[in-house]
């Protein structure tokens, strides 16, 4: 037993370090916020993470481990090292890359994104915004201007935008890149990509999953197919071009709602809704980004650098990165980034609290289910929408006479970045 008890704890160690590397990386990376070599040292460093989790003796090492163990005399402990070894052997079953032609891909594959992603952050991407004026706009700004901005051409300026980023992308790498992957999934015995991320993360063919997908649409049609009849029926058949159905559909109520969602009240807000429901970080440590700026991926997400589990009997907290892309003076945008804030925070407090003995169980990749992942985030994203919670904490600011002072919703939060 004690081999196996060794080899276990020496790989969630290796694990760790491996992971932690290329996590603490792809922060800087994607945050914009590292060295000028920071994308050549992420893509050595995602590549080496592959390689280690891609590496097939460790399937039959750990089987070995498993049988041998099976003669023991049961106890706790053995259970518990069985438990975290059978872990291992699922995360390496799931990602295992046993094909020298597969793992050549897989590095090329690498190597694309990264330099897709290099080109992509130097593309400028530009609108008009609510006064008119022609600006830099992130992805999440482009769609808040269609939803809210009272003028058509200015929204139209944000669809144009989008347009011309596809048409950028179909010509810079994006088509080869998906071809990448398509040939390493066929040398790994699948379809295509696709087919072979929904076996691996979902443990289900796409087969499967479309007589689910198919089933909800055939039931929403209908109703969909209706209310785009009745928006058309009260603003007319240019309310529904792609850029202004948005607008149709909820630029009024938006518009209306946004005094009530202030961004300089978001992390107050989602800090005591979190308190109240008793959802705790279990002593993480998080690292949160919150507001758009140049040079930060276009997407709120949550990552962790380090995995937490129970290392030998003491609990190791997580370390946990997430982040949103607020744009405070952007109507729309202050509800927008505190749904990105529960929603993120929701995945934080989930991944913070996996309480077993190895870090593959509380690690976002595959084999963990991304509907698995995305149940406790949705669910603290849904209070926004929730009467209690709008009654509680959507708010107006009052002033007290002419000195402006805040009467309700004071907070501390003067930084982008906050450390809890």
């Amino acid at each position: 037993m004690q081999q196996a008890l060794d080899y276990f704890n020496q790989l969630n160690q290796d694990y760790l370090r491996v992971h932690q590397t290329k996590e603490e990386l792809f922060w800087q990376q994607y945050m914009g916020t590292g060295a000028d070599d920071v994308s050549a040292r992420f893509t050595a460093a995602e590549s080496a993470y592959k390689r280690f989790i891609g590496e097939p003796r460790r399937l039959a090492e750990i089987r070995q481990l498993l049988a041998q163990l099976e003669n023991q005399t049961p106890s706790e402990a053995l259970r518990a090292l069985q438990h975290g070894l059978n872990g291992w052997l699922r995360f390496f079953d799931c990602n295992a890359v046993e094909d020298p032609a597969a793992q050549q891909l897989l590095d090329q594959i690498i190597a694309a994104e990264s330099d897709l992603f290099d080109r992509r952050k130097a593309y400028p991407v530009t609108h008009l915004n609510a006064q008119g004026e022609r600006v830099a706009a992130s992805l999440g700004e482009l769609l808040t201007n269609q939803a809210t901005n009272e003028n058509e051409a200015y929204r139209r300026s944000s669809q144009d935008a989008l347009r011309d980023l596809e048409q950028w992308l179909l010509h810079n790498g994006l088509p080869e890149l998906i071809g990448l992957r398509n040939r390493f999934a066929r040398q790994m015995g699948y379809r295509n990509y696709f087919d072979y991320k929904v076996n691996k993360t979902e443990r289900m063919t796409p087969e499967q999953l479309f007589a689910i997908l198919d089933r909800f649409e055939q039931q929403t049609r209908e109703a969909n197919a209706n209310s785009l009849r009745q928006l058309a029926e009260r603003q007319g058949e240019q309310a529904l071009q792609p850029w202004n159905i948005r607008y149709a559909s909820a630029g009024d109520v938006t518009r209306q709602l946004d005094p009530y969602f202030p961004f300089s009240q978001s992390l107050e807000r989602w800090v005591n809704s979190f308190k109240r429901l008793h959802i705790s970080f279990r002593g993480a440590a998080l690292n949160l980004d919150l507001l758009v700026r140049p040079g930060k991926y276009e997407n709120g997400f949550m990552h962790g650098p380090v995995p937490p589990f129970v290392q030998q009997g003491q609990w190791l907290p997580a370390q946990i990165n997430f982040t949103s892309l607020a744009q405070p003076g952007q109507v729309g945008s202050g509800a927008s980034g505190l749904n990105t804030l529960f929603h993120e925070g929701g995945h934080a407090a989930h991944f913070a609290n996996i309480a077993q003995n190895a870090p593959c169980f509380s690690q976002e990749f595959p084999p963990t289910s991304m509907a698995y992942a995305e149940t406790q985030s949705m669910f603290c994203d849904s209070l926004l929408d929730d009467a209690d919670w709008l009654k509680r904490y959507a708010k107006k600011r009052r002033r007290r006479g002419g000195a402006g002072r805040v009467d309700q919703g004071r907070h501390r939060c003067a930084s982008a970045d906050a450390r809890l």
